[in-house]
């Protein structure tokens, strides 16, 4: 089945860039253009993995999904992050937030201590993503959305790290809202 996505607007305190005129319908964030952030709220592919390697870990790119890949990330600080998607509050069945977040395997030999994420959507937990040694997740993480959980068309995501996620561990590739659950293959 033919994946339609809806139209949806992904604020992350900025201006967005637009996908060329066929792919208009899913957001791609301009995080350079953002105002009043600090260096270190931004993070391109490269950077991410030269960090990584330091630790003895090893980064997943940017995943390819809906032609969203920039390999450019927003990072969650420790006090956690918020943003807001958009979306015509018409449907009336179950839609899906995809959160393409960073992901990194440990190597042989390094120090990969347990980091928990909790995702809250419009105040309510919705999910918690571990990562340790020997467990990760799948990206892009999913998250379903029944309508009565957005009833304006507001979909406020909060990404909070746990307590003992020191520094900008955490970070987010995209988000995305789509009608129809994503393909293996997608």
């Amino acid at each position: 089945m033919k994946l339609r996505t809806l139209l949806i607007t992904a604020i992350f305190l900025s201006t967005l860039g637009a996908l060329p005129a066929d792919d208009s319908k899913i957001p791609k964030q301009e995080f350079g253009l953002e105002e009043g952030l600090l260096p270190e709220d931004i993070s391109t592919f490269p950077e991410l993995k030269t960090w990584a390697i330091y630790q003895s870990y090893e980064l997943e790119p940017d995943s390819p999904h809906l032609g969203l890949e920039d390999s450019i990330c927003r990072m969650v600080p420790e006090s956690g992050l918020r943003f807001l998607l958009e979306k015509p509050s018409n449907t009336k069945s179950t839609v899906y937030l995809y959160l393409d977040l960073t992901k990194y395997r440990p190597l042989k030999g390094s120090k990969f201590k347990p980091r928990k994420l909790q995702i809250l959507v419009n105040g309510k937990p919705k999910r918690s993503i571990l990562t340790e040694r020997n467990q990760g997740f799948q990206n892009p993480v999913e998250i379903p959305l029944e309508p009565s959980e957005y009833p304006d068309g507001k979909i406020y995501v909060e990404l909070l790290p746990s307590q003992n996620s020191v520094g900008r561990f955490w970070g987010i590739w995209d988000a995305f809202v789509v009608e129809n659950r994503l393909d293996e293959k997608e």
